[in-house]
Parts: C-alpha cells; structure tokens; sequence
C-alpha cells in the first residue's frame, strides 16, 4: 500500500509537469515538430490514464482484496486501463483521442470517451468494492476515509469536464492525496516511539500483506512477568528500558524487522535462513547484562515463542498473532525457555475466536437457554428445587460446552448480560408455571465472581424481579468460592442484595478460598460441596468431611452434596448429613420447557 502511494506521489508529480509542458507547447505549437507535440501529449495522456489507475489499486490494497478476489480480477481490472493506452498511443495514426494539425492541437472524435470513461470507470468501481467491502475490511475511520478521497476525486472530474481549458484536476488529486496520507499512510499509524520500531498496526499490514509464509521465520520476544517488573520499577523507567531493547534490536539484528506490540512483547521477522537459535542465545546473553539508564540500572529477563518447524497452518497472522498471544500467559515459565507455536495452538485460538463471536451473537439476539437440574431431598429424593444452568448454541444450532464459554465469557466480560439472560429467564420462567404449581420450592441461579463484583448487580436484579411480579424468595443465587476473596466486597453485595430479600448459597465447597470463621460471617443459607470432594469420599471414606458437614449444620446451613451418580453415593452422603443431593442419577440438566415433564 505505501509502495503504491510513493507511485502515486511520483505519477502526480509527472502528470503536473506534463500538463503544464503540453499546454504550454499547444499554445506555442508553430514552435515545435508534429512529433514533439504528439509525444509530450501521449505522455502527459498516458500518466494520467496511470494516476486513475493507481488510485484504484490504492483502494484495492486498502480494503486487502488481495486477500478475497483472485488475481484473475486483479488483471480484469487493468483493461480499460491499457485500451485508454492503445488508443492514445496509436492516435498520432487515427486521430481519434487527439490530433495536430497545420493549426494546432485539436480533440479527436472519441476524447471524451476515452478520458472520462477511464476515469469514471475506476472511481464507480472504487465506490462499488468500498461499499460491499467496508463491514470486513473497513472500520468507521477509514471508511470515511476511502470515501472522502474518491469523492474528491469524481468532483475533480466533474470540475474538469465544466471547465476544461483550466487544470483543476490536478489541484483535487493533491487533496485526494493529502486525504489518503492522513487517513492510511501516517508513518505515524504504524511507528512506536516509545520503542524506535515498528508498532502492532505495522505487524498486521506486514502479515496481512505476505503471500508466502514459507519464506519467513517468525520469532516472539517477551519480557518475563512483565506487569510486575514494571510495578518494580515503574511506568516511566520501563519506557525507558524499551527504548534500550528496541534500540538494541533495530542494531543488533538489521536485516530483521523488529515490531514493538505492546505489553513488553516484540516480534523479529526476517527470511526463512536466519538463524533463531544464534538470535535466541544472542538475546539471552544480553539480558543477562543490566539495562543502564541515566539515573538507574534494570535486570530483566525474557521469554521466546517461535513457529515450530511441522505447523502446516498457513496463515502468517495466525502464525504470528498466537505467538504473541502465548507470551502473555508465559508468567510462570522459567526465563529463556523457548516455546513453539504448533497448529493445535492455533486451532485452540480459532475455536476461542469462533466462541466469543457466538457469545456476541448469543447476547445480542438474547438467545441464551436455561436448562435446569432438579436437587432432591437426601432422605426422601423427592425434588424440592433446581439449579439454573446456561447453555448456548452458534446460529447453526451447534451446542457448545459450559467447560468451553463460561471461562471465556468472564475474560470477555461477556458474562455478565449473559448471567442476567439466564436470570431474567428463569424469573420468567417462574411467574408462568408458579413454582407452588410444579411442588418446589426455590430455584438457584448461578452468579460469576465478575458479576458480583458488579457495583449495579442489586439493582439490575431487583428490577427484573420487580417486572417479572415473582416472590423474590423463590429465587436462591449461588455464588462460587472464587467470590470470596474480597472478604469486603463480599459481605458489601451480599449485605446489598439480601435486603431486597435475596438468599444465598455457596457453590463449589472445597475448590477455593472459604475457611469456616468466614462462612460464620456470610448469611447463605446452603452449601454445596464439589462434586470432587464428594467423589474422593465415596471412594476413600474418612473422618474430615461428616466433620465438616456436622460443623456446617451446627452453624445453621443446610449442604448440598453435588455429583451424585450412583444410589451408594446418595445413600454415603445422606448418613453423613447432607440434606439436599443433586446429580445424573436423579437427572441430568434439561431444558427448562421439558422440566416440568422431569417433575410428573
């Protein structure tokens, strides 16, 4: 794309002149020789024709259509192009563009056509692919952008065929220009000058642009624990430290390109025949050494990651991307250890990126599903509640795993209109079956450790229950151990939330941070123990867990043992005092539609 642009500076540069001398020798044609005056016309033709051109293929470039059209379309493109050429060249034979005679310059029969259908012909096509083209590869910006200077562009031509003995034109491909620089071409975009290289923006259009990833070699360099070196030694002074780095990059290694992406991380790309082993002991070496700023000294240490040599993924930002991607979860690795990328790596990232748009799609169209799996009393079985449970499917109808979106929708953030879907739901849910109705009593719906530190949760929820018209003490909100390691954010929401009249369980006992002096401060009123601690005590009984248990109904809660797949699991947790069982012998998670055929 910067390529194209320099061309089309130059190709600018040379229709001005050209215009100039070939209007200047029109008027003076007694001057000069019928061949003089028919080269530097052609010229001056033959650039122009070359100038719509390449503001087409900048268009081209921009939206990366290299990417989406074969090259056969590519080619297509370039006819009009070379037939305005022939027609031109071959005028000084026919006359039909343009012809001298004994008294000057004249336009030929077909002028019009040629000039204003070439140029016409690119700017329409230009508007047509920008517009079919702009959702994939275009973001508001360079929408705008791509649009201004073409318009610019068809006003120029506009402005030259109502006033054609001026040279206007010329004027509007120089702001066409001027708009494509401060829109796409700012050394600026793609320069990080924190570091002296190239920036992330730089990397994509890089990998974005090579055809063969075979001929390079790709290696990731990051710094080791990097958020908390830059705790140790601060913002400013780490800034500082990069620009050393990316100094000693661009030195070290110059017939590499070196991009800073930001978070202590760098690429290094060169041909396929660099050596990453020597370039990886190289580094190593020199980080070993302190880093020497004027007023301080800093000892770091890095992290690598570089394609392994059987990947068979082709794609060089795939290739790329996750590599940097794996050096952000690099913090517990031991330092100058080497990674590699391997297509796996890259099928896990794909299959992430194709559950993060679903879940966009899935909260947009408020498409989550509630399944619901009964909990029953230990001594009788018989159901007293149910667990609320989300579960979502992409736009085909391809059910995926809660083990697959839960942990990506809390990284996302997504989690939390999801958890208020599955919460507004099951109210609903309630108010039209009436839980006296279906003989239960309450229904537990799950909150994220993300959703409860959510300052609005009471209020959000408190405004569902309020549209819904439900008794608020039919719902029971279970919160996972993850939750309480805020001790006072904990007991603040809790305390919020359990004036509108909500209850709470504790999900998951045995996985996380609770302790028995705090549970005596949190108000739940059930907990659950994990169905891991469950399954090692039917195996392996001991003394610890009925202790546990009978220290927990001393306290006041009722437990829930989770995981219950046979009748001696059922039967070991209710001698040892659990009061509700829940698990895939009394029925797995159904959808809530068929839940109440479950309960008949």
């Amino acid at each position: 794309m910067n390529r194209i642009y320099i061309q089309l500076i130059v190709v600018e540069a040379v229709v001005m002149i050209t215009d100039i001398a070939s209007s200047m020798a029109d008027e003076s044609y007694y001057n000069y020789e019928k061949w003089q005056l028919y080269l530097i016309n052609e010229l001056y033709f033959l650039f122009f024709f070359f100038r719509a051109y390449l503001f087409y293929i900048i268009t081209y470039y921009i939206l990366k259509l290299h990417h989406h059209l074969k090259n056969v379309y590519y080619h297509i493109m370039k006819i009009p192009f070379w037939a305005a050429v022939i027609l031109t060249v071959s005028t000084s034979l026919t006359g039909y563009v343009f012809y001298i005679s004994e008294d000057g310059y004249h336009r030929g029969i077909i002028y019009d056509y040629v000039i204003y259908s070439c140029l016409i012909f690119y700017v329409v096509v230009s508007f047509v692919i920008i517009l079919a083209y702009r959702k994939s590869s275009l973001n508001i910006v360079n929408f705008s952008g791509a649009i201004g200077y073409n318009l610019t562009i068809l006003f120029g031509i506009c402005v030259r065929k109502m006033f054609p003995s001026y040279l206007l034109l010329d004027t509007f491909c120089l702001i066409a220009l001027i708009v494509i620089y401060l829109s796409f071409t700012n050394p600026d975009f793609y320069f990080n000058r924190k570091t002296n290289t190239f920036n992330i923006n730089a990397l994509q259009y890089f990998a974005e642009e090579i055809s063969d990833y075979r001929h390079y070699r790709y290696l990731a360099i990051g710094i080791h624990n990097y958020k908390e070196m830059r705790d140790v030694y601060g913002s400013s002074q780490m800034d500082k430290g990069l620009s050393l780095i990316g100094l000693y990059f661009k030195k070290e290694f110059k017939d590499y390109k070196t991009f800073y992406c930001g978070e202590g991380r760098f690429a290094i790309i060169g041909k396929r025949d660099i050596d990453s082993s020597t370039i990886i002991n190289d580094i190593n070496n020199r980080f070993k050494e302190a880093w020497k700023l004027k007023d301080n000294i800093m000892y770091l240490e890095v992290d690598f990651v570089q394609t392994a040599e059987d990947m068979s993924i082709e794609s060089p930002e795939k290739r790329i991307y996750i590599g940097l991607d794996m050096l952000s979860d690099y913090t517990n690795s031991i330092p100058g250890n080497v990674r590699y990328v391997r297509n796996e790596d890259v099928e896990n990232a794909d299959r992430q990126a194709y559950i993060r748009k679903t879940l966009k799609w899935v909260i947009e169209n408020e498409k989550a599903e509630v399944y619901l799996q009964p909990i029953v009393r230990a001594d009788t079985h018989e159901v007293e509640g149910a667990e609320a449970l989300a579960r979502i499917k992409d736009p085909k109808g391809n059910r995926i795993m809660p083990g697959e979106f839960i942990h990506i929708a809390e990284k996302n953030g997504a989690i939390n209109q999801l958890g208020e879907q599955i919460f507004k739901k099951t109210c609903k849910y309630i108010k039209e079956n009436g839980i006296d109705k279906m003989g239960i009593s309450w229904i537990n719906v799950n909150l994220s450790p993300m959703q409860f530190m959510n300052n609005s949760l009471a209020d959000k929820f408190n405004a569902i229950i309020n549209t819904s018209g439900i008794d608020v003490s039919h719902i029971h909100l279970e919160i996972t151990e993850e939750a309480m390691v805020d001790q006072f954010v904990l007991e603040r929401q809790i305390g919020v939330m359990k004036e509108s009249g909500f209850k709470f369980v504790l999900d998951d006992y045995g996985k996380g941070y609770s302790n028995l002096d705090r549970l005596k401060s949190i108000p739940f009123i059930n907990i659950k123990i994990d169905m891991a601690i469950v399954r090692d005590y039917c195996n392996n009984p001991d003394k610890l867990l009925p202790s546990v248990i009978q220290t927990f109904k001393i306290m006041g809660f009722t437990v829930t043992a989770e995981g219950i797949e046979t009748e001696e699991m059922a039967d070991a947790m209710y001698k040892i005092g659990c009061d509700y069982l829940q698990g895939y012998l009394f029925s797995p998670p159904v959808p809530i539609e068929e839940f109440a055929g479950i309960l008949k």
